[in-house]
């Protein structure tokens, strides 16, 4: 009998989770039609967490934010400059921990775009179900970065062995950017 409770259960929950991200769709959708840019945006947003499904190839996916960018959306372009300091793949994964790879000279060059665009928005916006329910989510984009100067990252050496990199003045300058970072909450608009 448990099981099938917990069958029934799994149903419902799996109908409310549909009908709330046919909620988020909408507002997106509502965003586009009025020629928002951060309607677009939040589609390349849900398209690169996977939970819109239209868009599958990182390259396609990229393009998404970066049509959204030309638009005119901060988010975009905060978001286009993180994946370049990360040499990521998808750009806008928010929920997985960032630093520089590999690459180090990709890393100074998007931190040096993403730095002037923090000074205007420090944040970037993702859509995303809080308990079930439909909220808009402020990311501190400079939380991403100052832990890699305290912690560390590796450079490749010619001779392949590798060498840890810390940097706490730069770590003080971009955990100033974080504590600065405006976290209030953003207005809910209403997902009906």
């Amino acid at each position: 009998m448990g099981s099938l409770a917990n069958k029934v259960e799994s149903v419902g929950q799996q109908r409310d989770y549909e009908k709330q991200k046919g909620k988020l769709t909408a507002y997106i959708e509502s965003l586009r039609a009025k020629g928002d840019p951060q309607g677009d945006y939040y589609y390349a947003m849900g398209n690169a967490d996977g939970w819109i499904k239209d868009v599958r190839d990182p390259e396609a996916i990229t393009q998404l934010f970066r049509d959204a960018a030309v638009k005119g959306s901060m988010d975009a372009k905060i978001i286009l400059a993180l994946q370049k300091a990360t040499s990521e793949p998808v750009p806008g994964r928010l929920m997985e921990s960032k630093g520089p790879r590999e690459n180090l000279g990709q890393w100074e060059a998007g931190l040096a775009e993403l730095k002037p665009l923090l000074e205007q928005q420090c944040y970037a916006r993702r859509l995303v179900l809080d308990l079930g329910t439909p909220e808009i989510a402020k990311y501190s984009i400079a939380n991403f970065i100052w832990p890699k100067f305290r912690d560390g990252y590796f450079r490749r050496n010619i001779d392949d062995t590798r060498t840890l990199l810390k940097d706490p003045q730069r770590q003080q300058e971009w955990e100033r950017i974080d504590r600065d970072c405006d976290r209030g909450g953003v207005p809910v608009p209403d997902f009906k």
